[in-house]
């Protein structure tokens, strides 16, 4: 069975996204996993991140399924398709590749008008969870790349979720969304008590070492999370433009052309230890 994970940060721009792309192509890679990546932002820089762009383009104008149909639990009627028809939970997932060795990554891509499903979103938060349990099977790891947001898809990930992995930058003002994590997960849980959560931890993504303004960030972050009993990773995702490059050719860090041997360490240094402490 499967081990769920989402990145979750209510704060924006702290590369949730980048994170959750590189962790599902390093258990794949590395870990010869079968990964599931799941985006559940409406910006859907995930799947195009995964799939490449020009690919992501071409599923949505071959219009082929994605996360909304999920929350709509059908998909739509068409031209060629007449009346609505039933979902089929796994035609809604892209297999981006599958390695001879057993490592397999998949995506359920998002799109924009998953934001139209937050204006009746009424009942909606279990639907994602009932679609991993008819999937969770086939794969080892399911990684869930949230918006920075508390709204019914952050419910949703919940409901899925056995850890919350938090990325942040050590930047001024960079702990604002603890608070509203730590009340948003605690109200979660009174309303799900039986369901087991927890955040794995912390890790500081795109850190600036030796920077005087990153260091008195970073002791501040360290602090407040320390003070909510929040582990906070050793290894730390120092920052590299080849993860620009990487996500614009779809590409694992280790894989992208130009990235330095230091960057690509730094990087294996952080996804094993946090496959570690998933036990993964």
């Amino acid at each position: 069975m499967a081990i769920c994970v989402s990145l979750i940060n209510m704060k924006g721009g702290v590369g949730k996204t980048t994170l959750a792309s590189q962790l599902a192509w390093h258990a794949t890679r590395q870990n010869n996993k079968r990964v599931l990546l799941i985006d559940l932002d409406p910006q859907a820089n995930a799947s195009q991140s995964i799939m490449t762009p020009a690919k992501y383009v071409e599923h949505l104008d071959a219009d082929r399924p994605t996360i909304v149909n999920l929350f709509e639990e059908f998909t739509p009627s068409g031209l060629t398709r007449g009346s609505p028809t039933a979902l089929d939970a796994k035609a809604l997932i892209h297999r981006r590749v599958k390695y001879s060795e057993g490592g397999v990554l998949d995506v359920l891509p998002s799109r924009l008008e998953l934001s139209w499903t937050l204006r009746n979103s009424s009942g909606k938060e279990n639907l994602l969870a009932r679609f991993v349990a008819k999937v969770q099977e086939n794969y080892d790891l399911i990684v869930i790349d949230c918006a920075p947001t508390d709204s019914m898809l952050t419910d949703a990930a919940y409901l899925c979720s056995r850890y919350i992995l938090v990325p942040i930058k050590a930047e001024f003002l960079a702990a604002i969304g603890f608070p509203l994590l730590k009340r948003s997960l605690e109200a979660f849980k009174i309303r799900h008590e039986d369901h087991l959560i927890e955040i794995c931890g912390l890790v500081f993504n795109d850190y600036y070492r030796n920077r005087r303004e990153y260091t008195l960030a970073r002791e501040d972050i360290e602090h407040k999370a320390q003070a909510f009993g929040w582990h906070i990773f050793s290894n730390d995702i120092p920052h590299s433009d080849s993860y620009f490059r990487s996500a614009r050719e779809g590409m694992p860090i280790d894989a992208t052309k130009g990235a330095h041997t230091t960057v690509k360490d730094d990087f294996d240094a952080f996804a094993t230890e946090f496959c570690d402490r998933i036990k993964l």
